[in-house]
């Protein structure tokens, strides 16, 4: 079969497309014939050797696909030859077929796409265990998101709304990706590089401040929403795309009563698998009520890997880039 592979810690024009054996499904993983897998901002770390994980060389990248089913092992339950399915990974899903642990398999709703399908666990399953769980969120509360024209930022705004916000203000770093933010959900889209949203904050809460704030983006701009939160809110970390980490007063935290709070969705497959059953599940329920649609915003053949990487990394797309063979 094909593969995509990082051979030694390298950028994405190093990626090589190889041949090699087709892998064989263990007793409890399910071996997918890969249709669509989507490409994340980890996938850029990973073959650069500066993710929290560093996989064996060589090793494909890719942490989420979907395709249908072609084997599985002889503990494996519920699953049929050539079912449509959801799968995520560790690695290995830029390849014609990968393994995955059978507990990372769903079925894929009847009327969801291959590529929606492979664009929807990461970003989907991040935005709602941030939002619904660790910040808690309450129906009518204000919802800041930043970097909100972006994968996980376009799931945060969908899921922000279909969990009742009162109010979502999103911020993007161009005038083109503005029109996106709203029509997924957000009451006001801002360019934070011409508008200082901490203002735009206060103004349309009368001063109050955003009740969760939702960032992505990591470095100044965290270190900025502590001035628009509110009383009693949840800054909310999920990531560093800008490349730097944040530094926090610890006084500012203890006068506002606030709380800074992280997620690494991944941990939750370690501590507590079974609500991410829960979560996926009312996920898809919330796909089937037509209030989440993944934003595909870019489409490339498995060979272009190394353009699609460098299109993400540019910071131009908008929602999910897609690769398929």
């Amino acid at each position: 079969m094909k593969a995509i592979r990082a051979h030694q810690w390298c950028q994405p024009r190093d990626l090589v497309m190889d041949e090699i054996e087709r892998p064989e499904p263990g007793p409890r993983e399910v071996l997918v014939k890969v249709e669509s897998a989507a490409l994340n901002f980890p996938d850029i770390l990973l073959i650069a050797g500066k993710y929290q994980v560093k996989p064996g060389l060589p090793f494909s990248p890719g942490l989420e696909v979907a395709g249908t089913v072609e084997k599985f092992g002889e503990e494996v339950r519920g699953f049929s030859a050539g079912q449509r399915v959801i799968a995520q990974l560790g690695i290995g899903g830029f390849a014609e077929y990968a393994v995955a642990p059978a507990g990372s398999v769903h079925t894929m709703p009847a009327r969801m796409t291959m590529d929606e399908a492979a664009a929807f666990p990461l970003v989907y399953q991040t935005s709602y265990f941030g939002l619904a769980y660790r910040a808690a969120m309450k129906k009518g509360e204000t919802v800041l998101v930043h970097s909100a024209a972006g994968g996980v930022g376009l799931a945060a705004v969908q899921v922000a709304r279909a969990l009742g916000a009162g109010f979502i203000v999103g911020t993007a770093g161009s005038d083109d990706k503005l029109a996106i933010i709203r029509e997924n959900g957000a009451d006001i889209a801002l360019n934070y590089q011409s508008e200082d949203f901490v203002d735009v904050v206060k103004r349309e809460t009368g001063g109050r401040g955003a009740d969760i704030i939702y960032d992505p983006v990591g470095g100044e701009i965290a270190e900025r929403s502590t001035k628009c939160i509110a009383f009693e809110g949840r800054l909310l970390i999920v990531g560093f795309t800008s490349g730097k980490f944040s530094s926090f007063a610890s006084n500012h935290i203890l006068i506002k009563n606030y709380s800074v709070v992280g997620l690494h969705w991944g941990s939750y497959r370690h501590h507590n698998p079974a609500v991410i059953e829960k979560a996926f599940a009312e996920l898809i329920g919330l796909y089937e009520s037509e209030k989440l649609r993944p934003v595909i915003g870019g489409r490339y053949p498995m060979e272009q890997v190394a353009d699609a990487m460098e299109f993400l990394a540019s910071r131009k797309a908008v929602g999910k880039i897609v690769l398929h063979w």
